[in-house]
């Protein structure tokens, strides 16, 4: 029973891994094959992605805007702008779309439109931005390492609960519909724990509990806004307008760790 469950998370894992990174791990999917939902590793994903893209602030040789620049490229290349392609979705199909039919339609058409350009580029200068900013504010790298980790950690739990709170929309056969659903406590308990491994992190270098305490607020109110726009605009979420809500959730983690290290 236990090696069955071991093996069960590690499937879980596995999958999460393939889905949600571009790392060459080999997998079969199998139907028969149970595991834990894959999307309740999504924060154990961003441990990985940060911990992986946070090699620019060890390069003396690079200026603030050149690492912040390799930090955002290397979790780029990392997801394969896995969540960077869902915001741009969502963000035309949202804006552009006038009924919910015709924006879910929009958002499966492959062609990028003017508010997916425009919505990107802001996101992204927004980012390098708030990253750079960040860099110049503290010059303590294990600090810095700790904040790209709450950011990509938080914003990747804010599409979880608006997966728990907003039912599944789709147009015809959907790719993402068979890894959406509850979560099982285990699984939730798997979402909850890097969480709780950031109070002690934040600790270490000289932030206080009520500075995660703003950010796991943060990622809250996004949920509870974006959660309430999507409702209003398609009746539920997909899976473009979850990556949307992750990026949206990192932009507020960064600027509220600026702002942290700004006071």
């Amino acid at each position: 029973m236990f090696f069955t469950h071991i093996a069960w998370l590690l499937e879980g894992l596995k999958r999460s891994l393939t889905t949600y990174t571009r790392l060459p791990i080999p997998i079969v999917w199998c139907t028969e094959k149970q595991s834990a939902q894959p999307a309740a590793f999504l924060p154990l994903v961003g441990i990985l992605v940060a911990f992986l893209s946070a090699w620019p602030i060890f390069v003396p040789a690079f200026d603030v805007s050149l690492t912040a620049l390799f930090m955002l490229l290397t979790a780029v290349l990392l997801t394969g702008a896995f969540h960077e392609d869902g915001f741009m979705d969502a963000t035309d199909g949202l804006v552009g779309g006038m009924n919910p039919e015709q924006r879910l339609t929009i958002m499966k058409d492959s062609r990028l439109g003017s508010y997916a350009a425009i919505g990107i580029w802001f996101l992204l200068a927004l980012k390098w931005l708030l990253l750079s900013k960040l860099l110049t504010l503290s010059d303590n790298a294990y600090a810095i390492v700790v904040c790209w980790l709450a950011t990509h950690i938080l914003a990747r739990v804010t599409p979880l609960l608006i997966m728990h709170r907003l039912p599944y929309v789709s147009l015809g056969n959907s790719k993402a519909a068979p890894m959406i659903g509850r979560f099982k406590r285990v699984e939730w308990l798997i979402v909850i724990l890097p969480v709780f491994a950031l109070i002690g992190a934040f600790h270490a270098i000289g932030l206080v509990w009520y500075n995660i305490a703003f950010l796991i607020g943060g990622v809250c109110f996004t949920a509870l806004c974006l959660g309430y726009y999507c409702y209003r605009k398609i009746a539920g979420f997909n899976g473009d307008t979850l990556g949307a809500s992750e990026q949206c959730s990192e932009v507020l983690m960064l600027f509220l760790i600026v702002l942290f290290f700004s006071f």
